[in-house]
């Protein structure tokens, strides 16, 4: 049978660990307090946290792996060491380790402890990836510089090594992550968590005057780089739009059409990164990815050939309703030009209208009333629908009611609201728990 790969998701915290699993994650990957490599924005704040998401995951059958990637100096080794073995005591599925020197010292110490390697070490090349399995490391999360090619030679070469590569979310623009910048701007180290995105932010070229450069002014006009050691090569463009520009940020990796051939190779695990988005963003993507695995591995198993064809239209249609920075297939098929234009793309189809908080069948005969969290204005006008994790359903509104229990045309964010519905509307989603609702770009015709 076709071997069907893991769907890993990202836990910012307890409420995303919740919804990933709810819309088809089959694992999840949370940081350990202050030692991961997002300890600043980390939900899981201390060792009651874990223990309560490894115990929902356990009792819903997923996984839940700890994220311990941080790579750290002399001042942290001990009570990193400490803050590990007390981890190890909750039993999570996995921990997944950077630093050669805890791999080691794991290995030795809790040698039942099944260990991934962190896309932080940076692996690129089967040498490497059998000198980590010969060391014990169950799982290698790939550097996201590979190519497909090169990451099917890897897998071929040590069949027995688990491999997981990413699939969506940032792409860094330093080696997956080992990154200086924050700390040479901001004085926060990206290797110790606490990196502040400096590659996204935007900036200005100023021209310095005097000799001392005590003197600034901005740049007018356009304006490009070109290597001077290689003229050939054409010039690149830094325009600038009303924010900045954002030479450093990337676009966004999606891998929707690669899907098909990383299904086929026999990859173990498919990550999307994203541990500080939100739980729409989330709830879309992982939603996305359930869909495309399921349907490639039964097109491959059918005797299918690998093609973006086999990946469903609705996939492709659930990752435009997320924003993002533009998206690409990152170097999986090969580099492609960064993102000189813009460090936010909005969504295309359209955009959450609100997050259900909770759904009452009784008060009301023959009616829904969906109570919501209102992210993005909607009005009775709008095209709505209802997503939930086991689909999608025309949202037919009968009536809007805001936060004072007053009839209105329109629900604003910020604040919660309820939507009046006809219970047949809601004929096809056996549970509204996880339920979040569509607005279309477009209004309702008639």
């Amino acid at each position: 049978m076709m071997k069907k790969p893991e769907l890993l998701a990202p836990a910012g915290d307890l409420t995303r660990m919740k919804y990933a699993f709810a819309y088809g994650a089959d694992a999840v990957y949370a940081g350990q307090p202050a030692f991961s490599l997002r300890s600043r924005e980390n939900g899981f704040k201390n060792l009651d946290d874990l223990a309560e998401g490894i115990a929902y995951a356990h009792q819903h059958g997923k996984k839940f792996y700890l994220t311990s990637n941080v790579i750290p100096r002399n001042v942290k080794v001990e009570a990193f060491q400490k803050a590990l073995l007390s981890a190890i005591e909750l039993k999570p599925d996995a921990l997944i380790v950077a630093d050669p020197g805890f791999v080691g010292w794991l290995r030795k110490e809790r040698p039942e402890v099944e260990i991934h390697l962190s896309v932080q070490a940076n692996t690129t090349n089967y040498l490497a990836a059998r000198f980590w399995h010969d060391l014990g490391v169950r799982r290698i999360i790939l550097s996201r510089e590979l190519r497909l090619s090169e990451i099917l030679q890897i897998k071929e070469e040590i069949p027995g090594l688990e491999l997981e590569v990413f699939v969506h979310g940032a792409v860094c623009m330093a080696m997956s992550g080992r990154c200086m910048l924050s700390n040479w701007v901001t004085h926060r180290d990206a290797n110790q968590g606490a990196c502040d995105n400096s590659c996204r932010m935007p900036y200005r070229l100023y021209a310095n005057e005097g000799p001392q450069c005590e003197n600034y002014r901005e740049h007018e006009g356009s304006f490009s780089l070109q290597r001077t050691d290689r003229p050939e090569l054409p010039p690149v463009a830094l325009d600038e739009d009303t924010w900045g520009t954002y030479f450093m940020s990337s676009r966004d990796l999606c891998a929707l059409d690669v899907i098909p051939e990383l299904v086929q190779g026999g990859l173990d695990s498919f990550k999307i990164e994203g541990r500080t988005r939100s739980v729409y963003y989330l709830s879309q993507v992982v939603r996305a990815y359930r869909m495309a695995i399921d349907a490639c591995a039964a097109a491959l198993e059918a005797g299918k050939a690998p093609s973006p064809e086999l990946v469903p239209a609705e996939s492709r249609r659930a990752i435009s309703f997320v924003d993002g920075r533009g998206f690409m297939p990152g170097f999986l098929r090969g580099p492609l030009p960064q993102n000189y234009e813009s460090t936010h793309v909005a969504a295309e189809a359209g955009c959450v209208a609100a997050q259900v908080l909770d759904v009452d069948t009784a008060s009301i005969p023959g009616k829904c009333i969906a109570r919501v969290n209102v992210k993005n204005p909607f009005t009775m006008d709008d095209a709505l629908e209802w997503m939930n994790p086991e689909g999608m359903e025309p949202c037919v509104v009968e009536s809007l009611v805001d936060f004072r229990g007053a009839e209105v045309d329109r629900l604003n964010p910020g604040t919660e609201g309820k939507l009046i519905l006809p219970a047949s509307a809601l004929k096809n989603l056996e549970n509204p728990k996880f339920g979040f609702i569509l607005k279309k770009t477009a209004t309702k015709t008639a």
